[in-house]
């Protein structure tokens, strides 16, 4: 029973890993191997340039010189090298951010970010210990990277450290009053395919399929609240959260004649998706979560299969004119990047989260500490959110899940192996609120 559940919690560790990065797709190489044009990349500019053309223009003044003296400790939890999966992307992309923020923007009124990485080692017990371990460190924040468990954010609300960031996996990185979060994770997916597929499609028949497990049951469940309040006739099918054979849920989907098919999965679920999407009519419209925008996964299942489908992405897309921000993070991590660190990976969640938190601490003007952290992170209100949308912390932007500052989403279709430019935000907390 032990085996089961731990390969359970991996699985949807997973799908919310690649689901949260789906905004790296901003990407100008299309899963048909063809590049897009490009005018707005700072490639041929000094870091510092580039960073003055993105959402921290207005943080830069003068010539910034590398940070020096005493470092600003700040925490990281995540899960790595590990039998039950191991995300070093994630803090791979975040010890970029700081590389970064030391070496070409000066640190934090020239003292430099010292990243300390707490391995979870995949355990409720290690968890714990990560937060007691800052806690007695006296670290102001701590970004979030995968911490299934998330008793680590229960120790730090104890002691009033803000909770930064990172892939929102569990109950308590949505909820807990010391977490702040930049993605709208599963439940943004399926509620901003919910209200496409009645608001703009007018579909009548909706059938979602979903991975049985935790969140991603309960995002299933926000999805189907729009649905049905959109006057669709909703089919809810769950499937084994570890199973890579989707043929029954499409058989079961395509029984209830569905106008759109939400598949609500990553990995190797996304590859068994599009195999079943043979079973429905060609006319059905198709949802599926941004994880399975990824390159390999597209190109290995070609553009027959992925022709028309519809992903949803956490930031504005256009591959002719790359985003200031994602030029930015692109030059960064050529720069600054481990050689493992893929730029199109789950990093772009955590190194969003750094450079959000890396925007408080400039503006906090050397008071850094927990409480003045926590203060100004709660009284942001369309602050300026790398690489996304502008972020509101009220604790009222998506019922039910207070923590979350920015979930809004952008959908996306694909065409010809490339994904069409969007720059229209859906307020997923709006549509759920109705």
């Amino acid at each position: 029973m032990r085996r089961t559940t731990k390969g359970k919690t991996v699985a949807i560790v997973a799908l919310i890993t690649l689901a949260g990065a789906a905004c790296s797709e901003a990407d100008d190489t299309s899963s048909a191997g063809r590049t897009a044009p490009d005018n707005s990349r700072c490639s041929e500019m000094s870091l510092v340039e580039c960073a003055r053309r993105s959402s921290l223009g207005p943080l830069i003044e003068g010539t910034p010189q590398p940070a020096s003296g005493d470092p600003i400790v700040i925490g990281m939890v995540n899960q790595e090298n590990t039998a039950g999966g191991s995300y070093p992307e994630l803090s791979a992309a975040a010890q970029a951010a700081v590389e970064f923020i030391n070496t070409d923007l000066g640190g934090i009124d020239g003292r430099p970010i010292e990243l300390d990485v707490c391995n979870t080692e995949f355990s409720a017990e290690g968890s714990t210990n990560c937060a007691q371990r800052f806690v007695e460190a006296r670290v102001p924040a701590v970004l979030g990277g995968i911490d299934v468990f998330g008793n680590a954010i229960d120790v730090l609300a104890a002691n009033d450290i803000a909770y930064v960031g990172g892939i929102p996996v569990s109950t308590q990185s949505v909820t807990a009053t010391n977490s702040f979060q930049w993605s709208g994770g599963t439940w943004g997916a399926a509620v901003a395919f919910a209200d496409d597929a009645t608001r703009v499609r007018k579909a009548k028949k909706v059938a979602l399929i979903y991975g049985d497990f935790g969140s991603i049951a309960d995002a299933a469940h926000y999805g189907e609240t729009v649905l049905k309040r959109g006057g669709a006739d909703v089919t809810l099918v769950p499937y084994p959260i570890l199973s890579t054979d989707l043929s029954a849920a499409f058989s079961a989907a395509a029984g209830s004649s569905p106008d759109a098919v939400i598949v609500l999965a990553a990995d190797a679920g996304c590859r068994a998706g599009f195999d079943g999407l043979a079973s429905l009519p060609e006319t059905t419209t198709r949802y599926f979560t941004g994880a399975c925008a990824v390159p390999a996964i597209t190109e290995a299942a070609g553009i027959d299969k992925t022709e028309g489908v519809i992903f949803n992405v956490e930031g504005t897309l256009d591959r002719a004119k790359p985003a200031p921000d994602q030029s930015l993070y692109d030059e960064v991590i050529a720069e600054y990047g481990a050689d493992m660190l893929d730029p199109i990976s789950a990093g772009t969640v955590t190194f969003r989260s750094t450079m959000n938190l890396y925007r408080v601490l400039v503006e906090l003007d050397g008071d850094v500490s927990p409480s003045a952290i926590s203060t100004k992170l709660a009284a942001q209100v369309d602050t300026p959110n790398f690489n996304g949308h502008p972020s509101t912390c009220d604790r009222k932007q998506f019922g039910g899940l207070p923590a979350m500052c920015a979930p809004q989403q952008v959908l996306v279709t694909m065409h010809k192996g490339l994904l069409d430019a969007s720059d229209e935000w859906i307020d997923v907390g709006g549509v759920y609120a109705g």
